[in-house]
């Protein structure tokens, strides 16, 4: 049998000095020459795998693509899976296929072949291909689950035949294995880049999902996971500061973990429901802030962001529903403001990010620290700049107006469907016409779409017939032959889409627009009037990303519907 160097030397992967160097440091450490040219950067894993398939004449498969039978996973127990970082890939015959990594260390599958009383056949996969279908077919935090449920039915009177949820939660919710699980599920919440992991218990099933680029997509995890909910809850309310036995009355907390070496802020939402408590965990990366150069703006959006954030006093809002990223922007903003000469306070409900320079307050409604209360001390505090989380009533608009006709320039939210909407919600909380067209110098809409993956997106010829008349007509020029479709890969998860970027339609208060609001123009009319001067809609902004490849118009359509 030819060695493995020569084997790789004549499949041109490697040259005879890339050999010897090799040999010369498997003298130092003692591991495999493979191993050691991998490390080196002279070959892959997949390459090296290959050649060993044809010099130990084991098959190879890539198990990404491979659809695993349900009778094989069912043969294999979880234990030995995760123990051995080995994969089953068919069960036929009385023989069990299982794709291993390391053909050279094959003593683990006399013993399962003992335990499990069937043959065992090999194949070669990569170590990462296998840790991807242990996570698809077994679900995070498997082997965990089962080696729990194993120690507390050892404590249990033989007779009884089926599980029920331990009692001793508190002692269960400290126990090494329950952490292990609970951080098991954040761990994977990150590699998916999830921003929320919900837990939604059910009669006889707990739902694990993650959001994902703004959309829920299902967790595997372990059927037997819901015999261990109590305790996942419990745990995640220890780390969070909630009260363990309160289970009738909703709960919100958080706390900052360390995480794959990234510091991360968890906010957690408990409420009750039919079968017990539902879970929602945010997911915040502490060092996840922007510049405005960075939120993916086209020149013409940034300069007008710019010119409404420099002047010195004035109102500026950032539109959008729940999850649109008006925060980002917000901070963006901020980040662009603070300098030494300029003093900047901000009134949240949470803070997301911590600002160098920045004093930033959290409101505190059930002690009676609301927004409004807070404005009012603010402004004994001198700031420049004050940044007001969310205008939701009429007494903080109210503030807000008086402070940016102090000489302040106040930045907030507000939650309307697009910028034009922004006037008549204003006018809504009874905030005077006048004063409205004295103080807002401009609003920003904005959405967020997903990003087509760069991996496995394809261009497909443009109809635009499927589109309702009034869309069609607000496309901007010139007509698309093809678009980008969004195709699905191991990389996205079969989405299609990875990562997202912002559309925004930005409208400032030019006299024309001061006359409307003065007049009590409705939000149609307003729109009407800002597109004819050259504001550009979410649904144009949208579809620039799509004519740069950026996007796909179902996404578009999927969180804009109107032109």
């Amino acid at each position: 049998m030819l060695k493995i160097g020569k084997i790789l030397q004549d499949a041109g992967l490697v040259t005879a000095g890339d050999i010897e160097a090799a040999v010369e440091i498997q003298r130092q450490n003692g591991k495999y020459l493979g191993e050691i040219l991998i490390e080196m950067g002279k070959i892959t894993e997949e390459s090296l795998l290959e050649c060993l398939s044809r010099q130990m004449n084991i098959p190879y498969v890539r198990l990404r693509s491979a659809e695993i039978p349900r009778e094989a996973i069912e043969k294999m127990p979880v234990k030995f899976v995760w123990h051995y970082k080995i994969m089953p890939v068919r069960y036929e015959n009385n023989i069990l296929t299982v794709a291993i990594s390391d053909p050279l260390n094959t003593w683990p599958l006399d013993g399962i072949k003992m335990q499990l009383k069937t043959e065992i056949d090999t194949v070669l996969s990569t170590s990462g291909d296998i840790s991807e279908a242990m996570h698809r077919y077994y679900g995070v935090g498997s082997e965990t689950v089962e080696k729990i449920l194993s120690k507390e039915e050892e404590k249990r009177d033989p007779a009884v035949t089926t599980l029920e949820p331990v009692e001793d939660i508190e002692k269960l919710a400290g126990d090494a294995s329950v952490v292990q699980l609970v951080n098991q599920i954040l761990v994977e919440a990150i590699h998916t880049r999830a921003t929320d992991v919900h837990f939604e218990p059910y009669d006889k099933e707990l739902v694990v999902r993650y959001r994902v680029d703004g959309v829920l997509q299902p967790a595997k995890v372990s059927d037997d996971i819901r015999y261990l909910y109590k305790a996942i809850v419990a745990r995640i309310k220890i780390m969070t500061g909630l009260d363990m036995v309160e289970r009738r009355l909703p709960q919100s907390g958080g706390t900052r973990v360390r995480l794959e070496n990234r510091q991360f802020d968890l906010r957690v939402s408990v409420i009750p429901d039919a079968y017990g408590e539902g879970v929602v965990i945010r997911v915040l990366p502490t060092e996840m802030l922007m510049s405005l150069e960075h939120l993916g703006m086209s020149p013409e959006d940034l300069k007008l962001a710019q010119d409404l954030i420099a002047h010195p006093h004035g109102l500026v809002f950032v539109t959008g529903p729940t999850g649109s990223g008006k925060t980002t922007t917000l901070y963006a903003c901020l980040s662009r403001l603070n300098q030494p000469n300029v003093k900047i306070i901000t009134v949240e409900d949470p803070v997301e990010y911590k600002l160098r320079f920045v004093e930033q307050i959290q409101v505190h409604t059930k002690a009676g620290l609301t927004f409004s209360q807070v404005l009012r001390s603010v402004l004994r505090h001198d700031p420049d700049i004050i940044m007001v989380g969310e205008v939701r009533d009429h007494e903080t608009a109210e503030i807000a107006v008086q402070a940016s006709l102090t000489g302040h320039l106040v930045l907030s939210t507000l939650h309307t469907n697009d910028a034009a909407g922004a006037v008549t919600r204003l006018l809504d909380m009874q905030i005077e016409p006048y004063l409205v067209s004295s103080t807002v110098l401009g609003v920003v809409a904005q959405r967020l779409v997903r990003k087509v993956c760069p991996h496995c997106a394809k261009d497909q010829p443009w109809d635009p017939s499927g589109l309702p008349a009034v869309l069609r007509e607000s496309i901007p020029g010139p007509e698309l032959q093809s678009v980008k479709r969004a195709v699905g890969c191991d990389r996205c998860r079969q989405s299609g889409y990875q990562g997202r970027l912002a559309i925004y339609e930005i409208l400032p208060f030019t006299p024309e627009i001061h006359e409307l609001v003065i007049r009590r123009a409705s939000a149609g009319e307003v729109k009407k009037v800002a597109c004819a001067a050259g504001m550009r809609t979410l649904f144009q902004s949208g579809w620039e990303k799509i004519r740069q490849g950026d996007t796909t118009p179902e996404e578009l359509l999927r969180v804009v519907q109107t032109a």
